[in-house]
């Protein structure tokens, strides 16, 4: 945030000899919000995770786009699609001690470009007015491209080490299948259980062995009329 703090301490004045309450200083502080002071700013986000943000004057929700064919962008459901959340302005306080705090003012814009600092390459920013422009939409996907780009280099990196799915981050994974790159890392590996009648590989959670017809969940078998063979 960019809201200028200064602080500065003066004497309170005094004549003839110093009393004990010479030696206090007043501490001043001022503030002066920057830039853009507008009630509201909008955030838009083609990113299809929600993020969470916290910070000391509130927790913030910034929501997942829509998905292909649902609702979203602009007015009657034309244009690409986004997610929208407006930002007020907030107050907060600065603590300067002995049980004294100062309250300020946070502007909208400052808030939501604090929010944003790590998420511009998910295609989440700030918009100019009220509603993203065509512009910038196309400039939030091709720098949010970009990135999942970078990931998908950096998973091929780290895949030709070892051939390892514990090196591959669910970031690395999340920017193959949203680009449709076809990877052999991008996709988690199917979790398998031993049958102990038989001790072949199945289905973690599944009712019957397909190899040998054992019964692996009761419950589960009995409620799609499965019973143990005879």
């Amino acid at each position: 945030m960019h809201t200028e703090l200064t602080a500065t301490t003066t004497k309170t004045p005094h004549a003839g000899p110093a009393p004990a309450s010479a030696s206090r200083r007043d501490i001043v502080v001022e503030t002066r919000p920057k830039g853009d002071t507008a009630a509201t700013v909008a955030i838009a986000s083609i990113s299809e995770q929600d993020w969470y943000v916290s910070r000391t004057h509130g927790f913030y929700h910034i929501p997942a786009c829509p998905k292909a064919g649902s609702p979203g962008g602009e007015p009657g459901g034309s244009g690409p699609a986004y997610a929208l959340l407006l930002i007020t302005s907030r107050g907060d306080a600065i603590d300067l001690g002995d049980n004294r705090r100062f309250p300020f003012t946070i502007s909208a814009r400052e808030i939501a470009e604090d929010l944003l600092q790590d998420l511009h390459d998910h295609g989440i920013f700030v918009c100019a007015g009220p509603r993203p422009t065509a512009e910038e939409l196309s400039a939030a996907a091709a720098r949010r491209d970009a990135y999942y780009h970078r990931l998908i280099g950096e998973g091929d990196t780290l895949w030709a080490r070892g051939h390892s799915f514990r090196e591959i981050s669910d970031l690395h994974r999340r920017a193959a299948i949203a680009l449709g790159v076809e990877r052999e890392w991008a996709y988690v590996p199917m979790r398998l259980s031993e049958c102990p009648a038989c001790g072949e590989k199945v289905k973690t959670g599944v009712a019957v062995c397909k190899h040998c017809g054992a019964i692996l969940d009761a419950e589960k078998a009995a409620q799609h009329g499965l019973s143990a063979k005879k």
